[in-house]
């Protein structure tokens, strides 16, 4: 930044920061613009200003003329046992993480924005496949509303931060003031009905905090912890050493609030290579209508190994099933 810029500059940057409509940020650019030394110091930032200002004026003359009807979140089908969205900072190593966590070639790049639409890649846990998406970056400046939906249909939130920065902290503000502005609050655990706003949607979120092998780094996540460690779980991980990836996979899975289920016929062996995947606190009976709704018109009882009292125990209908149970079922 330039030095010696007036205090009208310093007032109309912090009014723009604060805008929440596009009408209020061209107004506080025009003032930024009119109240700027023009000299040699200055001509970057007088033409990053004037790129804003005219991006932001299409955006005005599309929205007079009615909103696109293109949702990038509409061509994005869940697959997988769930689906979650990784959202950050510019710059903070999401692409890089996903590629990390899935093997895909999302863009990297060291410039922000490299990531205009959503990327979505399946990342391997165990005997199952997680559906992640690359989302574009949340700032102050650039924040898709989009991005807020898909947060909104998704299963759980990978909230990506870089503990290179010393902005880690307002990288996490930023990014949490952005998506409660579309009714997407990130959180630990989902809360109780009763004290739910119903017009808020809670993800279960983590914060993956990513670059842990660069200098400074440690010390970051101390800070980290000791102000955000009671509200996310924290992984501190390295999209390029490695470091913490396995963890992290593991906090996605059990963000997903999800349980696998095995199946057998009598006198067989299961297989454990394919289990379904059903909701914590599922039944029997649940277990069945995932096979397919006739099978559990038919069903009398079954059989359960794992979570049962003794394997191969009859058990009713409505018995709650457990993480990697093998069920036996009868018609």
């Amino acid at each position: 930044m330039p030095a010696n810029l007036p205090p009208e500059f310093l007032e109309a940057r912090e009014r723009f920061q604060r805008a929440e409509t596009i009408p209020e940020k061209i107004q506080a650019l025009q003032e930024m613009l009119a109240v700027l030394p023009k000299h040699k110091g200055t001509e970057k930032l007088y033409a990053d200003l004037r790129r804003r200002l005219s991006k932001l004026r299409q955006m005005e003359q599309q929205s007079r003329r009615g909103k696109s009807t293109f949702n990038p979140t509409a061509h994005i089908t869940k697959q997988g046992a769930g689906q979650v969205v990784l959202i950050g900072y510019p710059n903070v190593g999401k692409s890089s993480l996903l590629n990390a966590l899935t093997g895909a070639q999302s863009r990297v790049a060291d410039f922000p924005y490299s990531t205009p639409l959503p990327v979505p890649a399946m990342m391997q846990f165990e005997n199952v496949q997680i559906q992640l998406i690359d989302t574009p970056p949340i700032s102050r400046e650039y924040f898709e509303p989009w991005v807020g939906d898909l947060a909104r249909r998704g299963d759980a939130v990978v909230l990506v931060v870089d503990l290179g920065s010393d902005d880690l902290l307002d990288q996490i503000d930023v990014v949490r003031e952005c998506l409660r502005q579309v009714k997407v609050e990130l959180v630990l655990e989902l809360p109780m009905e009763a004290d739910c706003d119903r017009r808020i949607a809670y993800r279960r979120t983590a914060i993956a905090a990513n670059k842990v092998d660069v200098d400074g780094a440690l010390e970051r996540l101390e800070i980290l912890r000791e102000l955000y460690g009671d509200q996310f779980t924290i992984i501190p991980t390295s999209a390029l050493t490695g470091d913490g990836l396995d963890e992290l996979r593991k906090t996605i899975w059990q963000m997903l609030g999800a349980i696998r289920v095995y199946t057998k016929r009598p006198g067989e062996k299961p297989d454990l290579s394919s289990p379904f995947i059903l909701k914590r606190g599922s039944t029997v009976l649940d277990l069945a209508e995932a096979i397919h709704n006739d099978f559990a018109e038919r069903l009398k009882c079954a059989r359960v190994w794992g979570s049962a009292k003794f394997p191969g125990q009859p058990v009713e209908k409505d018995y709650v099933l457990q993480e990697g149970d093998i069920v036996e079922l009868h018609t």
